[in-house]
């Protein structure tokens, strides 16, 4: 007979075994996309099981001709054994083919992405081969996510996996993510400008467009990050973002007064095509404020005077002849002032030359000073961050095969004490 202890801890194992070891597949999730109205189109259904997920066409008949999966960056477990994961296809008689590696020919290490058309069969099935259970307790989207033709396809409302399901509007499935609403250019950035950066996390490759109002501006750019490229002009209109990178668009303003204003109710646009047609345009306005009018009006009225002041005598109307000795005084109070900063100009610009020698060497400084003793520093604590990741970890994995052993033995030590054979008599 097992003892009291043993018979308590027999009953506790009985129960973690009885939800161990019932499988776990959840109700089907039904995951599509969304058509230009608005409306939900379903594709596949997807049941995550503890050893398994099932993946099949909700139209058998459909052909998916570009059908990916990207792995969750949250989830290292599954990233680190992904060799471990076979891929089932599974044919028009519901019949698994022969298995075939996850991380295949068709599998891309650097972006995490499974790539294939599913044309023939009706579905497949992901195998875990590996001891640690890696889809055990997870939900789909904290393992995967779907594209057909890159494009996202989410969940219907209202389906079972409810708890990390990735939802429209939120999340890896917009394409692009625009940091600036609106842009204002005012005194406090007229002369530096505005940057917009445009980040890709959908995971996939995504081709965009970006429509300027050059006209107003002085300088414009498209540099792409983080590779600090630029570019070309002429392909503005339409050019391809690499999956988890993006672009910086960088906005100089003219400051002339009258092109200043110009740039008010006028727009930058950032479209994202799904082959050739738009998908989604994000609209930039673009604002100035009554500061930069106002500075616009001030210098508009000091044009107009050095033009009456230009102006020959002869053509001057007779009721302004009265003032014509006037006019001359005038103009003299604003050249005199002019000439004397054009000779004081000489020790002004000199001031100005050893202010900008002392920035940069102050900036040399401070990069040497971040590059020798702040740099390393990072490292060496990224580094032991990622070594206690790995430890914590590991710790993880020896706690749960030592839960499997002990597990065992009390099974087998109980199944020995009551052999089958006593029970049948009994």
């Amino acid at each position: 007979m097992c003892s009291k202890l043993q018979i308590r801890l027999s009953v506790m194992v009985l129960i973690i075994a009885c939800f161990a070891f019932i499988p776990d597949f959840s109700f089907a999730t039904i995951y599509g996309i969304k058509d230009p109205k608005g409306a939900f189109v379903p594709k596949v259904s997807v049941e995550v099981g503890k050893k398994e997920i099932l993946i099949t066409k909700v139209d058998p008949r459909e052909k998916l001709k570009s059908f990916a999966l990207v792995l969750n960056r949250k989830s290292p477990a599954l990233i680190r054994n992904i060799s471990s994961v076979n891929v089932e296809w599974i044919a028009s008689d519901n019949r698994p083919t022969k298995p075939v590696p996850f991380a295949g020919p068709t599998y891309d290490p650097n972006k995490l992405k499974f790539e294939e058309s599913v044309t023939r069969s009706i579905g497949m099935k992901l195998v875990d081969k590996s001891a640690r259970n890696l889809f055990a307790g997870k939900q789909f989207s904290d393992l995967f996510s779907m594209y057909l033709d890159q494009q996202s396809l989410v969940p219907k409302e209202g389906a079972t996996e409810s708890e990390g399901a990735v939802k429209l509007g939120a999340g890896r499935d917009i394409s692009i993510n625009v940091d600036k609403t609106s842009i204002t250019f005012n005194e406090n950035n007229i002369k530096k400008g505005e940057i917009i950066n445009v980040d890709n996390r959908s995971g996939l490759d995504q081709t965009l467009g970006v429509e300027i109002p050059e006209k107003d501006l002085l300088y414009t750019q498209i540099v792409r990050k983080p590779e600090q490229t630029k570019v070309p002009r002429e392909i503005w209109g339409k050019f391809k973002v690499t999956a988890d990178s993006g672009i910086f668009i960088v906005l100089i303003p003219d400051p002339d007064p009258v092109r200043l204003a110009n740039l008010n109710g006028k727009e930058v646009v950032v479209k994202t095509y799904q082959g050739d047609k738009v998908r989604e345009s994000i609209k930039i306005p673009i604002k100035t404020t009554t500061e930069s009018s106002a500075v616009g009006s001030g210098h508009g009225s000091s044009t107009s005077v050095h033009e009456q002041d230009l102006k020959p005598p002869g053509k001057t109307t007779a009721p302004s002849a009265s003032q014509g000795t006037e006019a001359p005084p005038a103009s003299m109070e604003k050249v005199g002032p002019s000439r004397e900063l054009e000779n004081r100009g000489g020790s002004t610009v000199v001031g100005i030359w050893i202010l900008q020698i002392f920035n940069f060497v102050a900036l040399v400084a401070l990069a040497l000073y971040g590059a020798f003793f702040v740099l390393p520093k990072v490292q060496v604590l990224e580094a032991r961050i990622s070594k206690s990741e790995m430890f914590l970890h590991g710790v993880r994995e020896a706690i749960r095969e030592e839960l499997d052993k002990t597990k065992e033995e009390i099974l087998n030590e109980c199944k020995a004490e009551n052999p089958p054979n006593e029970s049948q008599q009994g």
